[in-house]
């Protein structure tokens, strides 16, 4: 019996060793192979055995539904294991691919290619004069995978020159469909919003790219070499083309002049035209750094290298480095940190040397008027772990209106400096247990706070984040915005008993009111708007009496917004059940205006529309509000109107004309608006002559006089 089970539990194991072959012998790797070499297998594997590559084969859509199913299997570490150990049917309660192919980014290993979503592409890219190729792709195309290849190079030859960037249209469709893109993959040049029509090679593709940039390249002669040096106070890079040597290709050149830019001048000169210059400078040939101030001979460094990005490297080698704070002016910025600062401040943290990366050379030029130092954690760690720093490199701009905001992009400078101009203009401070401490901020706050609890790794949260920030620029003095990090508070977010993320709630005086909308500023400012200065009347026993029953004369009821004379209420028939069932509300929702002219409650209209939006609402209330329109009959038309030496405003329309309906009540506000100018049928009226308008309809015409004031 012990012998059957040996054997029956080594067959079992043998069995289940051979299906797990199967999946790493579909991908061509080995059962030890790392993520990035399946993910790299995966892709080789998706240009070939697509369908759309292999129309001819029937079986072409299952064979690739398995290829998928291996890679997003084999991709995931938990799935993975559970395969390895139990084959397929381990994976029964885990994967659910389904028949559909699965979204995978084709640049997500790329780092010269930047994956671009919606969280971060309006900050990153139209809202920066920085040039930007995006490629919009899917990754269920096939043409998306054979340009793939070609992308990375271009990536390559550009990187830093201008931005490489990637949207992935599965994941990102509303990005896509904001973007205008209907076919895969589109190729569009930022700020021109250019679409690129060209053959997808490389040398077409980066010879476009390079006629988009700007910087430019100064051909220095005898001429024009010395008031081009005395009038500049930056730092010169010059190729010398002459004999004997090499000297930098035009198309270098310009690459030079877009990732140095603003930094060092780029300029060329011809030895063989300007001989005696080039002489009196000791020099004939090669490319050579030269000091602001110091274009003279002897004091070039000597550049050897002829490709770009190591050219950019080795002068911004050369450039001053962010200048390190000391323990004083970091503690004095720390001090201020709630009240102000002179100047906004943006502060690079490091950790020792491995962080202090040459590419943040570049954040000086980039941004003017903001202060920039850095600081090393390893000699100032309790300032460090006071505003909450514990990752590196870490960048936060302190405000000179007051607090900071933590920085959680991408760590480049373009980025860097991107956050940094748009934080300095907004008031949102990252917030720490501190604040709610004190009750500076919180439920009992003196002042109105809108708070996001967030964590980074949150998908969604990333998303809200740069929305969350647009609403702040729409209530500069009247509301704070702060965020907080709930990997770093998690204490305080448990505190507030913050279960999901992002939860974003308003703290106005009261008790708290948490947004539940979609993630766009428009919709969080309205929500703000809302909670301020509510619509809507919030009716129960205690009030319903006063407000509605004895109501007075002028006063109209209604579920209606932002309409003058008119108050809008609710009942909340679950809790106030006995206040329901006194008005006879016997189903929900159950909608009802109480008009002017009449006291109490007795007196209502209900709405009985199919329609439950706000137009047809809105509509359907105009059809009982107070009117300085007068209704006149039919065959008042050919006298009132046609034979009127007054010129007349008409709409025709018909009662059953849902359009007509909603346009109602727009026509009525015209006819409470008093206009003195008006140009109908070509003809200026003067300030004397009285405008009617009026509606006809089959059965009456409507009209207001409006005259003179």
């Amino acid at each position: 019996m012990v012998c059957q089970i040996g054997q029956i539990d080594f067959t079992i194991i043998n069995f289940t060793v051979i299906l797990a072959k199967d999946f790493y012998e579909l991908l061509g790797v080995s059962n030890s192979a790392s993520t990035k070499e399946i993910r790299k297998a995966f892709k080789k594997l998706a240009i070939t055995k697509h369908p759309d590559k292999n129309k001819d084969d029937p079986d072409a859509h299952e064979n690739f539904l398995r290829i998928t199913k291996a890679y997003e299997v084999l991709k995931d570490d938990e799935l993975r294991k559970k395969y390895d150990t139990h084959g397929e049917e381990g994976l029964r309660d885990d994967y659910h691919g389904g028949g559909q192919y699965q979204s995978w980014k084709i640049y997500d290993e790329d780092n010269e290619i930047i994956t671009l979503s919606r969280a971060d592409f309006e900050q990153s890219v139209e809202n920066t004069d920085d040039i930007w190729f995006v490629n919009f792709y899917s990754p269920h195309c096939s043409h998306c995978h054979e340009l793939a290849p070609t992308w990375r190079e271009v990536a390559r030859e550009l990187e830093g020159v201008i931005r490489i960037g990637a949207v992935n249209c599965e994941d990102d469709w509303q990005l896509c469909r904001m973007q205008r893109i209907h076919s895969y993959p589109s190729l569009i040049m930022y700020p021109a919003r250019e679409k690129y029509h060209g053959t997808r090679s490389q040398k077409e593709m980066v010879k476009y790219a390079l006629k988009q940039v700007t910087a430019k390249v100064i051909d220095l002669w005898s001429g024009n070499f010395g008031n081009n040096i005395k009038d500049s106070s930056k730092p010169w890079l010059i190729t010398f083309c002459g004999d004997g040597g090499d000297c930098l290709k035009k198309s270098t050149c310009i690459k030079l002049s877009a990732i140095l830019e603003e930094l060092v001048n780029v300029g060329t000169m011809s030895c063989h035209s300007n001989d005696d210059l080039c002489e009196k400078l000791g020099l004939e040939h090669g490319t050579y750094f030269f000091e602001a101030g110091r274009v003279k001979k002897g004091k070039g460094l000597e550049i050897t290298s002829l490709v770009a990005q190591e050219i950019a490297k080795q002068v911004l080698s050369q450039l001053p480095d962010v200048a390190n704070l000391n323990q004083e002016v970091f503690k004095n910025i720390l001090k201020n940190l709630k009240t102000g600062q002179e100047d906004d401040w943006l502060i690079h943290f490091v950790e020792g040397e491995d962080h202090q990366d040459i590419e943040f050379r570049k954040l000086k030029a980039m941004l003017e008027g903001i202060k920039i130092g850095r600081v090393d954690c390893r000699v100032m760690r309790t300032e460090c772990n006071s505003v909450h720093v514990h990752s590196f490199p870490s960048f936060i701009l302190v405000k000179e209106t007051g607090g900071y905001e933590i920085y959680y992009g991408r760590m480049t400078a373009h980025d860097v400096a991107a956050f940094a101009r748009d934080s300095a203009g907004i008031k949102v401070e990252s917030l720490d247990p501190s604040d709610f401490d004190n009750q500076r901020v919180g439920p009992n706050s003196k002042e109105p706070w809108f708070i996001d609890f967030f964590a980074p790794w949150c998908p969604p949260c990333m998303r809200l984040l740069p929305e969350f920030r647009k609403a702040a620029k729409n209530f500069g003095n009247v509301i704070h915005f702060g965020t907080v990090d709930c990997t770093i508070h998690q204490q305080l977010c448990r505190m507030y008993n913050i279960r999901s993320y992002p939860t974003t709630i308003l703290y106005n005086r009261s008790v708290p009111h948490q947004y539940h909308g979609h993630h766009s500023a428009s919709n969080m400012v309205e929500f703000i708007q809302d909670t301020l200065s509510p619509p809507v009347i919030i009716l129960n026993d205690n009030n319903f009496d006063e407000l509605v029953k004895h109501k007075e004369q002028d006063v109209v009821w209604l579920m209606l917004k932002n309409t003058k004379n008119i108050k809008v209420g609710q009942v909340d028939c679950q809790e106030h059940s006995y206040l329901c069932q006194r008005q006879h509300v016997n189903s929900y929702p159950s909608m009802r205006l109480f008009p002017s002219g009449t006291t109490g409650s007795g007196s209502h209209h209900i709405y009985n529309g199919w329609h439950r939006d706000a137009e047809s609402l809105r509509a359907w209330a105009f059809e009982f509000l107070p009117s300085k329109v007068e209704t006149l009959g039919q065959g008042d038309f050919q006298r009132k109107v046609l034979n009127s030496q007054r010129p007349w405003l008409v709409d025709f329309y018909a009662p059953w004309c849902g359009h007509c309906q909603v346009f109602k009540p727009e026509f009525e506000k015209v006819a409470e608006v008093i206009f003195c100018y008006i140009l109908i049928n070509n003809f200026m009226l003067s300030p004397d002559i009285t405008l009617q308008l009026y509606i006809v309809t089959r059965h009456n015409i409507t009209t207001l006089r409006c005259h003179q004031t």
